[in-house]
């Protein structure tokens, strides 16, 4: 920027500093306070116990002698190549899922296997694309056309959830039986964005589960996992790293109206906060960099959508084995970085955390795993690292494609540089 353009930038952001109602610390207090509000009822989001947050030295938590876990970790995550389109109206997204191992005494040849989804959209008539398989040592492999749905602007995205969500999933279930620790998945428990195509065509919605089976296979795929593991008595966790979710702001609003809920002043109570991990982020805010700061555990009862209520997977209701689809929603917390600031989610099916004492076996045996890294619990850490699609390979697979020229969309957020991972934080 030029000096005249950032002097003006300069003025119009004192103007704002100096009308922002409050300081951080008495922001950080204020989120305080509105935290306490959500043991109240109403809304889609219930406390499972007393609302409160607390902080406990890394160096406890890292030595915490209870773990019932002892035996190895387990981590998921899939990378995609993004979508890549061309100028013929082809679109093709990759994705490439593996399993991490971290603990001692843990056995690596899990991760010697991988699960290569390849999802195609072309709607010309002409086109023989098929279904189809491909196996390589320990790697397997499928493209899957995706339905004729018209034009959308989320076309391409929703090429990308279905290749990521549909890699992770059947690699899960392809290697249940090798899984004898916790395992966490790189983001969260359920694929929402499949969940919301599912409950949309209940409702008539036109979506790509209306004429497509691959949606209830992937759903299906994790509540299969879910119930093994269950079975096994090893809890499965989601580590979700960046959401716009805000559905505890939303049940926190409800809450605040359903009780008439008021300042000092009479007033109602504001909410300025657009997103979860802002709120709390601010409940969280501590200035020791030994500690980590942890909320208590909420459940998300049902799935607000289109003026009506849902459970998550009730659209697959039949096939859950350890009750009804409200034994499967998602309780969850929230835990602060030290170092960083960042905000994870971390998800768990209700079934697997409805008993007091195990809630707290599975947030401290994360919390565990969490503050050996300072980061995302190391199984995922080391998942990542071993799916990785790099900005090189994507390039490579790009022109594997000859029979038609790629398209560059030059108004993607960073000009030209390759995006390498799905966000998983839905």
């Amino acid at each position: 920027m030029e000096s005249n353009a950032l002097s003006v930038v300069r003025s119009l952001f004192d103007h704002i500093d100096a009308n922002v109602p409050r300081e951080q610390d008495e922001q950080a207090a204020y989120a305080r306070e509105l935290f306490g509000y959500l043991s109240h009822s109403g809304g889609s989001v219930e406390a499972l116990e007393q609302p409160s947050y607390q902080k406990t030295r890394l160096s406890e938590l890292g030595t915490w002698t209870e773990d019932p876990w002892e035996q190895p970790t387990y981590g998921l995550d899939a990378s995609t190549t993004q979508p890549i389109e061309f100028n013929d109206g082809l679109i093709v997204d990759t994705a490439y899922a593996k399993i991490g191992v971290i603990g001692q005494g843990a056995n690596h040849a899990i991760e010697e296997g991988g699960t290569v989804k390849t999802v195609v959209h072309f709607a010309d008539s002409d086109s023989t694309l098929h279904n189809t398989d491909a196996v390589e040592g320990d790697v397997e492999g499928e493209v899957i056309r995706f339905p004729d749905v018209g034009r959308s602007r989320n076309l391409s995205k929703d090429v990308a959830t279905a290749a990521q969500h549909l890699a992770e999933s059947e690699h899960l279930v392809d290697n249940t039986d090798s899984i004898d620790g916790v395992c966490f998945i790189d983001g969260a428990v359920y694929p929402l964005g499949v969940v919301y195509w599912l409950l949309l065509d209940e409702l008539g919605r036109s979506t790509p589960a209306g004429a497509w089976e691959i949606p209830r296979r992937i759903l299906g795929n994790y509540a299969d996992f879910v119930d093994k593991q269950f079975e096994k008595d090893l809890p499965v966790v989601g580590v979700v790293k960046t959401s716009t979710m805000d559905e505890l702001l939303t049940a926190l609003d409800e809450k605040i109206s359903r009780h008439n809920l008021t300042g000092d002043d009479g007033v109602r109570i504001d909410v300025p906060w657009t997103r979860d991990h802002q709120f709390t982020g601010e409940v969280l805010r501590d200035s020791s960099l030994d500690h980590l700061t942890y909320t208590s555990w909420f459940v998300q009862e049902e799935l607000p959508l289109r003026n009506q209520s849902f459970d998550l997977l009730s659209s697959i209701e039949s096939r859950l084995s350890h009750g009804g689809a409200s034994d499967y929603q998602r309780a969850f917390f929230y835990v602060r970085l030290p170092k960083t600031g960042d905000v994870l989610r971390v998800e768990a099916p209700y079934l697997m955390v409805r008993e007091e004492d195990r809630r707290r076996a599975v947030q401290y045996k994360t919390l565990k795993e969490i503050a050996q890294k300072q980061d995302v619990p190391g199984a995922v850490g080391r998942a990542d690292r071993i799916a990785r699609i790099t900005s090189e390979n994507r390039e490579t697979i790009r022109n594997m494609i000859r029979s038609s020229e790629a398209s560059f969309d030059h108004n993607w957020d960073g000009r030209w540089s390759d995006i390498e991972d799905v966000d998983s934080g839905l």
